[in-house]
């Protein structure tokens, strides 16, 4: 297989162009198909083509709606308030069928989408083995790990299944259950299990990696997380910041982004530690904050950055308030679609084209990276305060976010035209704005 590196370097000009002669020349069936389609996606990615013959790399897919968990730092609660009877919308093994032309071209498949808990799917461990046998697809999964039972173990070890990302953002049991609500006695002795049986069968798939969302209730954690991923055979722990929201931390003012020097001075103990107890980090240095609260600019953007996404993402979210539906997105920044998957087909590659070349899609690409012309969702994206803003005012972070969605698609609506297409239906706005949860929270309070 082509290494990241290598494979960065074909999104060049010639690079790109020899690629597409070689991708020409590799059979579209079976296993091949997806180093042909790997091959092909630098040349449309680098000519910003609107409409291409390309399919995406790299597939998100939510296997269920619902959660065990109920984490202070996650939507979730915001999720439950609009949703009280939420949908399950569980993905068996006829909906990854359907979704059989893009996944069959597709080098890596995420298993997450926001607030949900991948493993309640009792379908995962069969939908692991059949695309690891018939295309061997690349698989991760972002999970709190406390449903990785015995079988399941077994399982992604005998199919090799790639990467575990487990949530882990307390290492002691008192502060795991304050924060994420489990327990994390069980999640240990899952992985574990995991570690043990990978030794005795002579494997090294699925690799474990920790995710440490670091904020100010957790950042006396880091040691005691460093114990459990060295005893636990986690690979890397990967240090995030702490990302705001409507959740039940959002008023508890928690993100370092309040008091920059502190969260610096956190950041320098955790990479001291784990250089002294061997622990591999990601990033491999510091990230450290550099602003704290900003009054927002529109026009504060960088329009140096080349977004790739709308040529070799494609997204599919949980939509809790309606059974058998996906939101379907290229990012985290706008869902653009709600697609019915009991209704659409997309097992062909004609019928692929009806969402992955949809004009709104389309405009997207024309969009992105545009100098004259870029999008307000894409311009909001490359706000140098986007990420400021939504730690430290949940409030402004939400309208703003509303607003240029809903002229994403006012703009999009203006100057495309497109056909509706039963099951399908191209959105208009955030389907849950923070105007229908602030609404809700009223008619609570009264």
């Amino acid at each position: 297989m082509i290494s990241v590196n290598l494979y960065k370097r074909l999104f060049n000009k010639f690079p790109a162009l020899f690629a597409k002669v070689i991708s020409a020349l590799i059979p579209n069936f079976g296993k091949l198909k997806k180093y042909k389609n790997i091959l092909a996606v630098p040349y449309s990615t680098y000519f910003q083509q609107q409409k291409i013959k390309s399919n995406p790399i790299r597939i998100l897919i939510a296997p269920t709606s619902v959660c065990n968990y109920r984490c202070l730092f996650c939507e979730i609660h915001k999720d439950n308030l609009l949703y009280p009877n939420r949908s399950q919308n569980v993905v068996d093994l006829n909906v990854i069928k359907n979704y059989e032309s893009f996944l069959s071209s597709s080098y890596k498949l995420s298993f997450s989408g926001g607030t949900e808990e991948p493993l309640l799917n009792k379908d995962f461990g069969k939908i692991v083995q059949y695309l690891k046998q018939k295309y061997g697809t690349k698989m991760m999964v972002n999970t709190n790990a406390s449903m990785l039972n015995r079988d399941l173990a077994d399982n992604l070890i005998k199919f090799g299944f790639d990467l575990i990302l487990v949530s882990y953002h307390a290492g002691s049991k008192e502060k795991y259950k304050e924060l994420m609500t489990g327990n994390i006695d069980i999640v240990d002795e899952n992985l574990r299990y995991l570690k043990i049986q990978k030794k005795q069968n002579g494997k090294n798939k699925p690799v474990v990696n920790f995710n440490f969302a670091l904020h100010k209730l957790n950042a006396a954690e880091y040691e005691f997380i460093f114990e459990k991923a060295k005893s636990l055979g986690a690979s890397q722990v990967i240090i995030n910041k702490y990302y705001g929201g409507r959740n039940r931390l959002q008023d508890k003012k928690v993100s370092f982004d309040y008091d920059i020097k502190e969260g610096n001075q956190v950041l320098d103990k955790i990479y001291v530690c784990a250089e002294k107890g061997g622990i591999q980090l990601r990033p491999p240095m510091p990230q450290y904050w550099t602003k704290e609260k900003v009054k927002w600019n529109p026009e504060y953007f960088d329009a140096s950055i080349k977004c790739t996404l709308p040529w070799t993402n494609l997204n599919f979210k949980p939509v809790v308030g309606e059974k058998n539906c996906h939101y379907v997105s290229v990012c985290n920044r706008i869902n653009l679609f709600k697609i019915a998957y009991d209704k659409i087909q997309l097992k062909t590659q004609k019928q692929l084209d009806v969402l992955w070349n949809h004009p709104a899609l389309q405009y997207l690409r024309k969009t992105v990276n545009s100098k004259e012309m870029i999008n307000p969702i894409c311009k909001y994206c490359k706000n140098y305060d986007t990420a400021t803003i939504r730690n430290t005012d949940a409030q402004q972070y939400a309208e703003i976010r509303d607003k240029a969605m809903r002229d994403f698609f006012a703009e999009f609506r203006e100057q495309c035209s497109f056909e509706e297409i039963d099951g399908l239906e191209v959105l208009t706005e955030n389907p849950d704005p923070d105007e229908k949860f602030q609404k809700k929270l009223k008619e609570l309070e009264n």
